[in-house]
This record gives C-alpha cells, sequence and structure tokens, in this order.
C-alpha cells in the first residue's frame, strides 16, 4: 500500500478525472473531425458515381409517372474507395444505401480491403431475393469479375481477392454463381 496520505490520492484522482475529461473532448473533437472529412468524401464520391433511375411507370390518366433512384452499389463502393483519405475502406453497404467505412489502422489502404469490397458490392447488388429473403438468383463468376473490371479491378486481383473472400466464409463460389456466405456482412 503506498504511503502517500490519502487527501494526496484524491487530488492526484481529482488531477487525473480532469486530464482524462479534457482528453475525452480532445478525442471527441478528432472524431467529429475525421467524420466530418469522411461525410465529404462519400458525397463527393456519390456526386461522381450517382444513381440509377427508373421509371417505374405512369398512373392511367398518364399525367403521373413514378421514378426509383436506385444506387449502385458497386460503383459507388469504387467511387468512395477512391474518393477516401489513405487507411480507411468502405467495409459494408446496406440495402438502403447506408454504408460502414472502417480505418485499416494502416497509413494505407490495403488494395486487397478495397478491392474485396468493391466485389462484395457487387455481388450485393447483382444478388436477386424474393419477398421472404430467399436467394432467387446470383451473379455468375464471370458477371463478377466482368463487373469488377469496368470499376476499375485488375481481373487477377479481382479472382485472387474472389478466392480469398470464398477461404474467410464471406462467398461461397459454386458452378450456378457466386453466393453470400455467412460472414457475408461482417466483412
Amino acid at each position: 500500500m503506498t504511503e502517500e496520505p490519502a487527501h494526496e490520492q484524491m487530488e492526484r484522482h481529482a488531477t487525473l478525472t480532469d486530464e482524462l475529461a479534457d482528453l475525452d473532448a480532445e478525442r471527441d473533437a478528432v472524431t467529429a473531425s475525421v467524420q466530418d472529412r469522411l461525410a465529404d468524401a462519400v458525397s463527393e464520391a456519390i456526386a461522381e458515381a450517382g444513381t440509377n433511375v427508373g421509371s417505374l411507370g405512369q398512373s392511367k390518366d398518364g399525367k403521373r409517372f413514378r421514378f426509383e433512384a436506385r444506387l449502385d452499389r458497386a460503383a459507388l463502393v469504387a467511387a468512395v474507395t477512391e474518393a477516401l483519405p489513405d487507411g480507411f475502406v468502405v467495409s459494408h453497404v446496406n440495402e438502403d444505401g447506408t454504408l460502414s467505412v472502417d480505418w485499416t489502422g494502416d497509413s494505407t489502404t490495403p488494395s486487397k480491403r478495397e478491392h474485396g469490397a468493391i466485389l462484395k458490392a457487387i455481388i450485393a447488388e447483382e444478388t436477386e431475393t424474393d419477398s421472404d429473403g430467399f436467394i432467387e438468383s446470383v451473379p455468375s463468376h464471370d458477371r463478377v469479375l466482368a463487373r469488377a473490371v469496368e470499376l476499375g479491378i485488375d481481373e487477377g486481383d479481382a479472382a485472387d481477392r474472389l478466392s480469398r473472400l470464398a477461404t474467410l466464409d464471406v462467398v461461397d463460389i459454386t458452378d450456378e454463381g457466386i453466393y453470400p456466405d455467412e460472414n457475408f456482412s461482417r466483412y
């Protein structure tokens, strides 16, 4: 046990508590600044990648037209990947268009992480489900590779990353196509 008197220990406790509060405030300010920069990068990427607008039809009298704006998740991930500061990568894009961006812990983002995010977005974009959430169709291996090339990934790199995603149980590669696997939403 320490020889320091209790009142001195309490004074030290108060000083440490104040220092922690100051560090918490500084941490929160840094986090807010990073979040603002990431939001700006995502906004720029969305402006670049845009959305797909499809016609849903028109009213019977022909005076009202309905359209649907839909994100092209794969193009969005590719554009966001290019716009993000070094060390950040898109980890997931949800059905509603929200996305998760992760800090890799490195000063640069490994291309394999970038490519994996884009490949997952391609698979998610082209996987069709029914109203109960059951998979009706998935993209073929060739289709995923072709779309990856359209989005700027070398075909060999895309094939290698798909194999790695299969090893990680993120995707399941079959003769019928590429299916989301048990870890698909975690990467």
